[in-house]
């Protein structure tokens, strides 16, 4: 990510929250006032103005983006619903199973720890985020009125370990904690993804929970990115945003295992169709595949 530029990708992630609860058949899936707390915060940062809001809610504009979602990676919206409510359902049932903090790396505009910090007063909150996107936030949170529980702290994780941005808070290595990194390991380098992992791992007390998303390999071993693949990664790379690394299940189950954590497969939980989608009767929703979800407990 480049120095000094805000996360186009954040952005466009955040925005994307905003389309999907506008409709009626997501609305429910997304995370309790999700929706609510992006927009604040959008506003606040001065990424979204009332004349933005009435585009994204127009008609004309909602069936443009129904039709090329269709036509690039259908199902993109859900997944990105799911994958919201799962994070926020996993962290909410690791603290009250006795986490005490949660540490959400590459938070972007993600509104997961200005939510729950209000919800549990008691818990600790850390974002570690690239300097950049982080300012503007900090600035907007600071408008909406920031929990005292939450700590927003900027870090370059490319010439930062996290251990090293965590011994700066003061975190507790010892306690039970939730670590999420939604988004995160798709940006990092191949040859890096394991010093990562063995870092998140360093920050996290026994029975944590890390939490986050992975992209699976095409055929050549490159990140998918549903049709016109190509033509994605080339633009991630403009933007000094590029997507690195792809794993299949398999590989990254063995090594997690041999950093010490246990992976969870269980459909009822990783399979986010079975978990949301046919519960609520909205198995006739596409839903992206690309990009899996990655639940595993530390030892």
């Amino acid at each position: 990510m480049r120095a000094h530029q805000v996360s186009r990708n954040a952005l466009k992630v955040s925005r994307a929250l905003l389309f999907a609860a506008d409709d009626s058949r997501r609305a429910g899936l997304l995370p309790p006032d999700s929706a609510k707390t992006t927009e604040a915060l959008l506003r606040a940062a001065g990424m979204l103005d009332d004349w933005q809001v009435r585009v994204y809610r127009s008609s004309r504009l909602r069936r443009l983006r129904s039709w090329s979602e269709d036509k690039l990676l259908p199902g993109a919206t859900t997944h990105l619903a799911l994958r919201k409510r799962v994070m926020d359902d996993e962290t909410r049932s690791a603290i009250e199973a006795g986490a005490t903090q949660v540490l959400v790396v590459g938070a972007g505009f993600d509104t997961l720890g200005l939510r729950l910090a209000r919800r549990y007063p008691s818990v600790r909150f850390v974002e570690i985020d690239h300097p950049a996107t982080q300012s503007l936030k900090r600035h907007a949170i600071a408008q909406i009125g920031p929990p005292d529980n939450l700590v927003l702290h900027p870090a370059d994780l490319a010439e930062t370990s996290l251990p090293e941005a965590a011994e700066e808070l003061g975190w507790d290595r010892d306690q039970r904690a939730v670590v999420t990194t939604e988004g995160v390991l798709r940006h990092i380098a191949e040859p890096d993804v394991a010093d990562f992992l063995r870092g998140v791992s360093e920050v996290m007390g026994p029975g944590s929970r890390l939490l986050g998303t992975y992209l699976l390999p095409d055929a050549q071993g490159r990140p998918q990115a549903g049709r016109l693949a190509g033509l994605g990664r080339a633009s991630r790379r403009a933007i000094g945003e590029p997507m690195q690394w792809a794993v299949t299940r398999e590989d990254l189950a063995s090594l997690l295992t041999e950093i010490g954590f246990q992976m969870r497969d269980e459909p009822g939980h990783v399979d986010l169709r079975l978990r949301y989608l046919v519960p609520l009767g909205l198995d006739e929703l596409p839903l992206a595949t690309v990009e899996q979800i990655l639940i595993a407990d530390l030892a």
